[in-house]
Protein backbone atom coordinates (compact mmCIF):
# COMPACT_ATOMS: atom_id res chain seq x y z
CA UNK A 1 0.00 0.00 0.00
CA UNK A 2 1.45 3.57 -0.81
CA UNK A 3 1.74 5.93 1.71
CA UNK A 4 -0.97 8.43 2.00
CA UNK A 5 1.13 11.68 1.96
CA UNK A 6 0.78 14.96 4.12
CA UNK A 7 -0.88 16.82 2.00
CA UNK A 8 -3.79 14.56 0.66
CA UNK A 9 -6.38 15.03 2.89
CA UNK A 10 -6.57 18.82 1.89
CA UNK A 11 -6.60 17.73 -1.69
CA UNK A 12 -8.72 15.44 -1.90
CA UNK A 13 -11.32 17.57 0.34
CA UNK A 14 -11.27 20.39 -2.01
CA UNK A 15 -11.15 18.76 -5.30
CA UNK A 16 -13.93 16.31 -4.53
CA UNK A 17 -15.88 18.82 -2.82
CA UNK A 18 -15.92 20.94 -6.19
CA UNK A 19 -15.81 18.77 -9.18
CA UNK A 20 -19.45 18.24 -9.55
CA UNK A 21 -20.33 21.49 -10.66
CA UNK A 22 -17.42 22.26 -12.37
CA UNK A 23 -18.80 23.69 -15.81
CA UNK A 24 -16.62 26.80 -16.87
CA UNK A 25 -13.27 26.05 -18.90
CA UNK A 26 -12.18 29.18 -18.76
CA UNK A 27 -11.49 29.99 -15.43
CA UNK A 28 -10.01 28.42 -12.57
CA UNK A 29 -10.26 29.58 -9.18
CA UNK A 30 -9.05 26.61 -7.19
CA UNK A 31 -5.59 26.46 -9.34
CA UNK A 32 -2.63 28.05 -7.93
CA UNK A 33 -0.38 28.53 -10.84
CA UNK A 34 2.60 28.72 -8.56
CA UNK A 35 2.12 25.07 -6.59
CA UNK A 36 5.45 23.45 -6.52
CA UNK A 37 5.65 20.54 -8.84
CA UNK A 38 5.90 18.14 -5.83
CA UNK A 39 2.50 19.63 -4.66
CA UNK A 40 0.83 19.67 -8.74
CA UNK A 41 1.60 16.18 -9.44
CA UNK A 42 -0.38 14.34 -7.07
CA UNK A 43 -3.14 17.12 -7.37
CA UNK A 44 -3.01 15.61 -11.27
CA UNK A 45 -3.02 12.28 -10.05
CA UNK A 46 -6.10 13.01 -8.09
CA UNK A 47 -7.60 15.23 -10.59
CA UNK A 48 -7.76 12.23 -12.76
CA UNK A 49 -8.77 9.86 -10.65
CA UNK A 50 -11.98 12.05 -10.03
CA UNK A 51 -13.12 11.80 -13.28
CA UNK A 52 -12.53 8.55 -13.84
CA UNK A 53 -13.56 7.06 -10.51
CA UNK A 54 -16.95 9.38 -11.00
CA UNK A 55 -18.71 10.10 -14.37
CA UNK A 56 -16.56 7.68 -16.60
CA UNK A 57 -16.87 5.42 -14.06
CA UNK A 58 -20.97 5.72 -13.77
CA UNK A 59 -21.44 6.02 -17.56
CA UNK A 60 -19.12 2.25 -18.01
CA UNK A 61 -21.07 0.26 -15.92
CA UNK A 62 -24.34 1.37 -17.82
CA UNK A 63 -23.33 1.35 -21.39
CA UNK A 64 -21.18 -1.53 -20.69
CA UNK A 65 -23.88 -3.39 -19.57
CA UNK A 66 -23.27 -4.17 -15.96
CA UNK A 67 -25.62 -2.66 -14.45
CA UNK A 68 -29.10 -1.31 -14.85
CA UNK A 69 -31.54 1.23 -13.03
CA UNK A 70 -33.89 0.48 -9.88
CA UNK A 71 -37.74 0.79 -10.93
CA UNK A 72 -38.17 2.53 -7.41
CA UNK A 73 -35.40 5.18 -8.37
CA UNK A 74 -35.08 7.55 -11.19
CA UNK A 75 -30.86 8.83 -10.41
CA UNK A 76 -29.87 7.10 -13.86
CA UNK A 77 -32.61 6.32 -15.94
CA UNK A 78 -31.20 9.00 -18.58
CA UNK A 79 -27.92 7.28 -18.54
CA UNK A 80 -29.44 3.76 -19.25
CA UNK A 81 -31.36 5.21 -22.25
CA UNK A 82 -28.91 7.10 -23.62
CA UNK A 83 -31.12 9.99 -23.33
CA UNK A 84 -28.56 12.53 -23.00
CA UNK A 85 -27.81 15.88 -24.79
CA UNK A 86 -25.09 18.58 -25.01
CA UNK A 87 -25.45 20.15 -21.23
CA UNK A 88 -25.21 15.89 -19.15
CA UNK A 89 -22.91 16.78 -16.35
CA UNK A 90 -21.50 13.25 -17.80
CA UNK A 91 -20.13 14.67 -20.79
CA UNK A 92 -19.66 18.46 -19.35
CA UNK A 93 -17.60 18.34 -16.45
CA UNK A 94 -14.80 15.59 -17.95
CA UNK A 95 -14.01 17.56 -20.58
CA UNK A 96 -14.06 21.18 -18.57
CA UNK A 97 -11.68 19.44 -15.77
CA UNK A 98 -9.31 17.88 -18.11
CA UNK A 99 -8.74 21.50 -19.61
CA UNK A 100 -9.29 23.51 -17.02
CA UNK A 101 -7.45 21.62 -13.95
CA UNK A 102 -5.54 18.93 -15.07
CA UNK A 103 -3.81 20.28 -18.10
CA UNK A 104 -2.47 23.26 -16.56
CA UNK A 105 -1.15 21.24 -13.73
CA UNK A 106 0.77 19.49 -16.11
CA UNK A 107 1.98 22.56 -18.25
CA UNK A 108 3.19 24.14 -14.99
CA UNK A 109 4.97 20.78 -13.42
CA UNK A 110 6.80 20.67 -17.15
CA UNK A 111 7.98 24.29 -17.00
CA UNK A 112 9.35 23.91 -13.68
CA UNK A 113 10.95 20.97 -15.10
CA UNK A 114 13.12 22.89 -17.59
CA UNK A 115 16.57 23.43 -16.86
CA UNK A 116 16.68 21.76 -13.76
CA UNK A 117 18.85 18.84 -13.54
CA UNK A 118 17.65 15.25 -11.93
CA UNK A 119 14.16 15.87 -12.25
CA UNK A 120 13.26 13.17 -15.40
CA UNK A 121 11.15 11.17 -13.02
CA UNK A 122 9.27 14.18 -12.93
CA UNK A 123 8.77 14.70 -16.61
CA UNK A 124 7.94 10.93 -17.18
CA UNK A 125 5.23 11.10 -14.62
CA UNK A 126 3.78 14.53 -15.89
CA UNK A 127 4.25 13.13 -19.40
CA UNK A 128 2.55 9.96 -18.93
CA UNK A 129 -0.63 11.63 -17.22
CA UNK A 130 -0.84 13.54 -20.10
CA UNK A 131 -1.18 11.21 -22.43
CA UNK A 132 -3.77 9.41 -20.49
CA UNK A 133 -5.74 12.06 -20.48
CA UNK A 134 -5.59 12.74 -23.76
CA UNK A 135 -6.54 9.47 -24.59
CA UNK A 136 -9.68 9.68 -22.59
CA UNK A 137 -10.51 12.72 -24.54
CA UNK A 138 -10.13 11.61 -27.43
CA UNK A 139 -11.69 8.21 -26.73
CA UNK A 140 -14.50 9.63 -25.82
CA UNK A 141 -15.29 12.47 -27.96
CA UNK A 142 -12.85 12.25 -30.44
CA UNK A 143 -11.60 15.53 -31.44
CA UNK A 144 -9.36 17.16 -29.30
CA UNK A 145 -8.44 20.69 -29.42
CA UNK A 146 -4.44 19.94 -28.82
CA UNK A 147 -2.03 21.96 -31.21
CA UNK A 148 -4.00 25.54 -30.12
CA UNK A 149 -5.57 24.23 -27.01
CA UNK A 150 -4.21 21.79 -24.27
CA UNK A 151 -0.46 22.94 -23.14
CA UNK A 152 -0.91 25.77 -26.21
CA UNK A 153 -1.62 29.88 -25.86
CA UNK A 154 -3.86 29.93 -22.80
CA UNK A 155 -5.29 33.07 -24.63
CA UNK A 156 -6.44 31.64 -27.03
CA UNK A 157 -10.46 30.67 -26.58
CA UNK A 158 -11.33 29.63 -29.59
CA UNK A 159 -8.95 26.94 -30.61
CA UNK A 160 -9.30 24.60 -33.24
CA UNK A 161 -9.60 20.93 -32.88
CA UNK A 162 -7.33 18.13 -33.81
CA UNK A 163 -8.79 14.74 -35.63
CA UNK A 164 -8.74 11.90 -34.04
CA UNK A 165 -6.80 10.37 -36.08
CA UNK A 166 -4.16 12.69 -35.68
CA UNK A 167 -4.71 12.73 -31.80
CA UNK A 168 -3.67 9.34 -32.03
CA UNK A 169 -0.47 10.34 -33.52
CA UNK A 170 0.41 12.31 -30.57
CA UNK A 171 -0.52 9.93 -27.99
CA UNK A 172 1.97 7.86 -29.53
CA UNK A 173 4.49 9.86 -30.24
CA UNK A 174 4.40 10.73 -26.21
CA UNK A 175 4.04 7.55 -25.69
CA UNK A 176 7.38 6.66 -27.58
CA UNK A 177 9.05 9.90 -26.15
CA UNK A 178 8.71 8.00 -22.58
CA UNK A 179 9.81 4.88 -23.89
CA UNK A 180 13.07 7.10 -25.48
CA UNK A 181 14.07 8.09 -22.37
CA UNK A 182 17.01 7.34 -20.48
CA UNK A 183 16.72 4.61 -18.07
CA UNK A 184 19.74 4.82 -16.22
CA UNK A 185 18.95 8.58 -15.75
CA UNK A 186 15.46 7.59 -14.41
CA UNK A 187 16.69 5.36 -11.92
CA UNK A 188 19.41 7.72 -10.94
CA UNK A 189 16.82 10.61 -10.69
CA UNK A 190 14.20 8.57 -8.27
CA UNK A 191 17.04 8.04 -5.99
CA UNK A 192 18.33 11.90 -6.00
CA UNK A 193 15.59 13.86 -6.53
CA UNK A 194 13.02 11.36 -5.93
CA UNK A 195 8.95 11.90 -6.51
CA UNK A 196 7.78 9.33 -3.63
CA UNK A 197 5.91 11.91 -1.71
CA UNK A 198 4.07 13.05 -4.70
CA UNK A 199 3.70 10.26 -6.52
CA UNK A 200 0.02 8.91 -5.70
CA UNK A 201 0.01 6.08 -8.09
CA UNK A 202 3.49 4.61 -7.91
CA UNK A 203 5.18 6.77 -4.91
CA UNK A 204 8.00 7.15 -7.15
CA UNK A 205 8.68 3.48 -8.81
CA UNK A 206 10.21 4.58 -11.92
CA UNK A 207 9.99 0.89 -13.03
CA UNK A 208 6.03 0.81 -12.51
CA UNK A 209 5.69 4.28 -14.31
CA UNK A 210 7.73 2.57 -17.12
CA UNK A 211 5.81 -0.37 -17.92
CA UNK A 212 1.95 1.83 -17.12
CA UNK A 213 3.21 3.98 -20.05
CA UNK A 214 4.28 0.48 -22.20
CA UNK A 215 1.20 -1.29 -21.09
CA UNK A 216 -1.14 2.38 -22.20
CA UNK A 217 1.35 2.41 -25.24
CA UNK A 218 0.01 -1.55 -26.50
CA UNK A 219 -3.79 -0.43 -25.44
CA UNK A 220 -3.40 2.44 -28.28
CA UNK A 221 -1.61 0.78 -31.16
CA UNK A 222 -4.20 -1.65 -30.99
CA UNK A 223 -6.80 0.21 -32.29
CA UNK A 224 -5.00 0.17 -35.45
CA UNK A 225 -3.60 -3.39 -34.95
CA UNK A 226 -2.19 -3.65 -38.97
CA UNK A 227 -0.70 -0.62 -39.20
CA UNK A 228 0.90 -0.81 -35.92
CA UNK A 229 1.75 -4.72 -36.10
CA UNK A 230 5.68 -4.23 -36.07
CA UNK A 231 5.59 -1.98 -32.79
CA UNK A 232 3.26 -4.08 -31.01
CA UNK A 233 5.45 -7.64 -31.65
CA UNK A 234 8.48 -5.24 -30.29
CA UNK A 235 6.15 -4.55 -27.26
CA UNK A 236 5.68 -8.33 -27.04
CA UNK A 237 9.24 -9.11 -27.11
CA UNK A 238 10.40 -6.80 -24.64
CA UNK A 239 7.43 -7.92 -22.34
CA UNK A 240 7.58 -5.35 -20.01
CA UNK A 241 3.89 -4.41 -19.20
CA UNK A 242 2.14 -4.12 -15.28
CA UNK A 243 2.88 -7.51 -13.65
CA UNK A 244 3.08 -7.11 -10.32
CA UNK A 245 1.10 -4.02 -9.39
CA UNK A 246 -1.66 -2.22 -11.09
CA UNK A 247 -1.97 1.64 -12.10
CA UNK A 248 -4.04 2.31 -9.50
CA UNK A 249 -5.37 5.49 -7.37
CA UNK A 250 -5.86 3.64 -3.91
CA UNK A 251 -5.46 6.58 -1.23
CA UNK A 252 -8.84 7.12 -0.75
CA UNK A 253 -10.59 7.42 3.27
CA UNK A 254 -13.67 5.64 4.07
CA UNK A 255 -14.55 9.34 5.35
CA UNK A 256 -16.96 12.18 3.72
CA UNK A 257 -15.60 13.92 0.76
CA UNK A 258 -12.51 11.14 1.02
CA UNK A 259 -14.01 8.35 -0.54
CA UNK A 260 -13.58 6.44 -4.17
CA UNK A 261 -15.76 8.86 -5.75
CA UNK A 262 -18.42 6.96 -7.25
CA UNK A 263 -19.16 5.52 -3.56
CA UNK A 264 -19.15 9.07 -2.32
CA UNK A 265 -21.53 10.10 -4.81
CA UNK A 266 -23.96 7.24 -5.07
CA UNK A 267 -23.38 6.07 -1.29
CA UNK A 268 -23.31 8.90 0.80
CA UNK A 269 -24.72 12.20 -0.81
CA UNK A 270 -27.79 10.85 -3.15
CA UNK A 271 -31.30 10.45 -1.11
CA UNK A 272 -31.40 6.87 -2.37
CA UNK A 273 -28.87 4.14 -2.53
CA UNK A 274 -31.07 1.41 -4.43
CA UNK A 275 -30.19 2.82 -8.12
CA UNK A 276 -27.70 1.06 -9.19
CA UNK A 277 -28.91 -2.81 -9.67
CA UNK A 278 -27.36 -5.67 -11.34
CA UNK A 279 -27.35 -6.66 -15.15
CA UNK A 280 -27.85 -10.26 -15.57
CA UNK A 281 -25.89 -10.35 -19.14
CA UNK A 282 -22.63 -11.09 -16.80
CA UNK A 283 -23.80 -14.29 -16.44
CA UNK A 284 -23.98 -14.84 -20.17
CA UNK A 285 -19.85 -15.23 -20.11
CA UNK A 286 -18.86 -15.86 -15.98
CA UNK A 287 -20.65 -19.12 -14.48
CA UNK A 288 -22.72 -18.69 -11.98
CA UNK A 289 -20.65 -20.28 -9.25
CA UNK A 290 -17.63 -18.09 -10.02
CA UNK A 291 -16.65 -16.00 -6.98
CA UNK A 292 -16.24 -12.82 -8.62
CA UNK A 293 -20.15 -12.06 -8.65
CA UNK A 294 -19.77 -11.46 -4.75
CA UNK A 295 -16.81 -9.10 -5.25
CA UNK A 296 -18.99 -7.42 -8.06
CA UNK A 297 -22.48 -7.60 -6.63
CA UNK A 298 -24.08 -7.75 -3.13
CA UNK A 299 -24.96 -11.28 -2.74
CA UNK A 300 -23.87 -14.42 -0.65
CA UNK A 301 -26.14 -16.73 -2.91
CA UNK A 302 -27.72 -16.92 -5.92
CA UNK A 303 -27.17 -13.96 -8.27
CA UNK A 304 -30.26 -11.88 -8.94
CA UNK A 305 -30.46 -9.32 -12.50
CA UNK A 306 -32.11 -8.53 -15.17
CA UNK A 307 -31.43 -8.14 -18.84
CA UNK A 308 -30.09 -4.66 -19.83
CA UNK A 309 -32.92 -1.95 -19.98
CA UNK A 310 -35.11 -3.10 -17.89
CA UNK A 311 -36.12 -1.38 -14.21
CA UNK A 312 -35.80 -4.41 -11.62
CA UNK A 313 -37.82 -3.88 -8.33
CA UNK A 314 -35.57 -3.96 -5.53
CA UNK A 315 -36.02 -7.80 -4.80
CA UNK A 316 -35.36 -8.62 -8.44
CA UNK A 317 -31.76 -7.31 -8.84
CA UNK A 318 -29.00 -7.30 -6.62
CA UNK A 319 -27.23 -3.94 -5.50
CA UNK A 320 -24.08 -3.21 -7.54
CA UNK A 321 -21.05 -3.81 -4.16
CA UNK A 322 -19.36 -0.66 -4.25
CA UNK A 323 -16.42 0.21 -1.07
CA UNK A 324 -15.18 3.54 -0.08
CA UNK A 325 -11.71 2.95 -0.56
CA UNK A 326 -12.14 1.25 -3.74
CA UNK A 327 -9.30 2.01 -6.22
CA UNK A 328 -9.63 3.99 -9.08
CA UNK A 329 -7.96 2.06 -12.00
CA UNK A 330 -5.88 3.61 -14.97
CA UNK A 331 -4.77 -0.03 -16.14
CA UNK A 332 -4.47 -3.39 -14.61
CA UNK A 333 -2.12 -6.49 -14.54
CA UNK A 334 -4.72 -8.77 -16.18
CA UNK A 335 -5.31 -5.94 -18.66
CA UNK A 336 -2.07 -6.18 -19.77
CA UNK A 337 -1.92 -10.06 -19.87
CA UNK A 338 -5.49 -9.82 -21.95
CA UNK A 339 -4.02 -7.42 -24.47
CA UNK A 340 -1.06 -9.05 -25.41
CA UNK A 341 -2.86 -12.97 -25.44
CA UNK A 342 -5.39 -10.59 -27.70
CA UNK A 343 -2.18 -9.82 -30.34
CA UNK A 344 -0.77 -12.92 -30.30
CA UNK A 345 -4.45 -14.34 -31.23
CA UNK A 346 -4.51 -11.71 -34.05
CA UNK A 347 -1.04 -12.91 -34.42
CA UNK A 348 -2.58 -16.18 -35.27
CA UNK A 349 -0.12 -17.46 -32.50
CA UNK A 350 -2.77 -19.78 -30.53
CA UNK A 351 -0.44 -20.99 -27.40
CA UNK A 352 0.83 -17.55 -26.49
CA UNK A 353 -2.56 -16.39 -26.69
CA UNK A 354 -3.30 -19.07 -24.36
CA UNK A 355 -1.04 -18.44 -21.80
CA UNK A 356 -1.65 -14.89 -21.40
CA UNK A 357 -5.50 -15.11 -21.55
CA UNK A 358 -5.15 -17.96 -18.97
CA UNK A 359 -2.84 -15.76 -16.75
CA UNK A 360 -5.15 -12.55 -17.16
CA UNK A 361 -8.08 -14.87 -15.26
CA UNK A 362 -5.82 -15.67 -12.88
CA UNK A 363 -4.32 -12.13 -12.10
CA UNK A 364 -8.07 -10.78 -12.65
CA UNK A 365 -9.70 -13.25 -9.74
CA UNK A 366 -6.48 -12.50 -7.72
CA UNK A 367 -7.37 -8.64 -8.39
CA UNK A 368 -10.87 -9.39 -6.57
CA UNK A 369 -8.97 -11.29 -3.59
CA UNK A 370 -10.77 -14.36 -4.98
CA UNK A 371 -9.58 -18.04 -5.50
CA UNK A 372 -10.40 -21.10 -7.51
CA UNK A 373 -9.23 -19.51 -11.26
CA UNK A 374 -7.65 -22.53 -12.46
CA UNK A 375 -10.98 -24.62 -11.80
CA UNK A 376 -12.60 -22.77 -14.12
CA UNK A 377 -9.46 -22.06 -17.03
CA UNK A 378 -10.09 -25.65 -16.85
CA UNK A 379 -13.50 -25.93 -17.01
CA UNK A 380 -16.12 -23.13 -18.64
CA UNK A 381 -13.35 -20.48 -19.43
CA UNK A 382 -11.31 -23.25 -21.28
CA UNK A 383 -9.29 -21.64 -24.04
CA UNK A 384 -10.44 -22.77 -27.94
CA UNK A 385 -7.22 -22.89 -29.29
CA UNK A 386 -8.42 -24.38 -32.16
CA UNK A 387 -10.62 -21.72 -32.90
CA UNK A 388 -10.00 -18.76 -35.77
CA UNK A 389 -7.98 -15.84 -35.09
CA UNK A 390 -11.12 -13.80 -34.66
CA UNK A 391 -13.06 -16.75 -32.67
CA UNK A 392 -10.02 -16.69 -30.16
CA UNK A 393 -10.14 -12.59 -29.73
CA UNK A 394 -13.98 -12.95 -29.14
CA UNK A 395 -13.19 -14.94 -26.33
CA UNK A 396 -10.51 -13.12 -24.75
CA UNK A 397 -12.76 -9.74 -25.03
CA UNK A 398 -15.56 -11.21 -23.38
CA UNK A 399 -13.32 -12.59 -20.71
CA UNK A 400 -11.87 -9.04 -20.50
CA UNK A 401 -15.25 -7.59 -20.48
CA UNK A 402 -16.27 -9.56 -17.31
CA UNK A 403 -12.91 -9.03 -15.40
CA UNK A 404 -13.36 -5.21 -15.45
CA UNK A 405 -16.81 -5.01 -13.47
CA UNK A 406 -15.74 -2.28 -10.37
CA UNK A 407 -12.02 -2.13 -12.40
CA UNK A 408 -12.55 -0.11 -15.53
CA UNK A 409 -16.02 -0.37 -16.89
CA UNK A 410 -15.31 2.53 -18.87
CA UNK A 411 -12.65 0.56 -20.53
CA UNK A 412 -15.10 -2.23 -21.45
CA UNK A 413 -17.17 -0.13 -22.95
CA UNK A 414 -13.90 1.08 -25.28
CA UNK A 415 -13.35 -2.39 -25.88
CA UNK A 416 -16.97 -2.68 -27.23
CA UNK A 417 -16.79 -0.33 -29.75
CA UNK A 418 -13.12 -1.29 -30.69
CA UNK A 419 -13.81 -5.18 -31.21
CA UNK A 420 -17.46 -5.62 -31.46
CA UNK A 421 -17.25 -8.18 -28.37
CA UNK A 422 -19.24 -8.78 -25.99
CA UNK A 423 -21.83 -8.75 -29.29
CA UNK A 424 -24.81 -7.04 -28.42
CA UNK A 425 -27.78 -9.12 -29.64
CA UNK A 426 -26.43 -12.28 -29.17
CA UNK A 427 -23.79 -12.28 -25.95
CA UNK A 428 -25.36 -8.99 -24.40
CA UNK A 429 -28.70 -7.93 -24.52
CA UNK A 430 -29.80 -5.74 -27.93
CA UNK A 431 -31.06 -2.78 -25.72
CA UNK A 432 -31.13 0.65 -28.03
CA UNK A 433 -32.90 2.78 -25.95
CA UNK A 434 -34.00 6.60 -27.04
CA UNK A 435 -30.69 6.62 -30.02
CA UNK A 436 -32.77 2.86 -31.24
CA UNK A 437 -28.95 2.71 -31.69
CA UNK A 438 -25.74 2.16 -29.53
CA UNK A 439 -23.77 5.00 -27.73
CA UNK A 440 -20.11 5.12 -29.28
CA UNK A 441 -19.10 8.50 -28.25
CA UNK A 442 -19.84 11.45 -25.81
CA UNK A 443 -21.20 14.68 -27.04
CA UNK A 444 -19.31 18.07 -27.05
CA UNK A 445 -20.47 20.06 -24.12
CA UNK A 446 -22.08 23.21 -24.80
CA UNK A 447 -19.51 25.11 -22.86
CA UNK A 448 -17.35 24.51 -25.66
CA UNK A 449 -19.79 24.51 -29.30
CA UNK A 450 -21.77 27.54 -28.09
CA UNK A 451 -18.55 29.61 -27.63
CA UNK A 452 -15.93 29.09 -30.10
CA UNK A 453 -16.79 28.82 -33.29
CA UNK A 454 -13.64 26.75 -34.29
CA UNK A 455 -15.66 23.55 -32.67
CA UNK A 456 -16.46 20.41 -34.33
CA UNK A 457 -20.44 20.15 -35.08
CA UNK A 458 -22.22 18.07 -32.35
CA UNK A 459 -22.57 14.51 -33.72
CA UNK A 460 -24.92 12.36 -32.07
CA UNK A 461 -24.19 9.41 -29.37
CA UNK A 462 -24.37 6.72 -32.08
CA UNK A 463 -21.91 8.15 -34.59
CA UNK A 464 -18.68 5.67 -34.43
CA UNK A 465 -15.19 7.24 -34.63
CA UNK A 466 -12.48 6.16 -37.25
CA UNK A 467 -11.03 2.96 -34.54
CA UNK A 468 -14.72 1.85 -33.94
CA UNK A 469 -15.97 -1.77 -35.40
Amino acid sequence: MKKIIVIFSILLSTVLSGCRDWLDINENPNYVSDADKTALLPTVALETADKVGYELTLVGYFWSQYVVQCNETNQYVDIMTYNLNTQSSYFTNPWAYIYSRVFPSIKTILAQCEGESNVSNFVFEAKALLAYNLYLLTSLYDEVAYTEGCLGDETNTTPHFDSGEKMQEVIVGLLEELRAMDAAQLATDEETNTSTTSDMIFGGDMEQWVKFANTLYLRVLMRDFDANKTKIQTLLTENNLLDTQDAAFDNFLDQADKSNPLYESDRRQLNTTANIRCCSDILNILDESDPRLAYYYETDGELLGVAYGIRPMLEQANRLRLGATDPVYFATIDEALFLKAEAYARLNDAANAQSNYEAAIRAAFARCGCEGADTFIAGDYAFKSDGTAEQMVEQIINQKWAANVRCMPIEAWFDMNRTGYPTRGTTLTSSKGVLNDYPYRFLYPYTSTDFNPNAPDVVPLNTKMWWHK
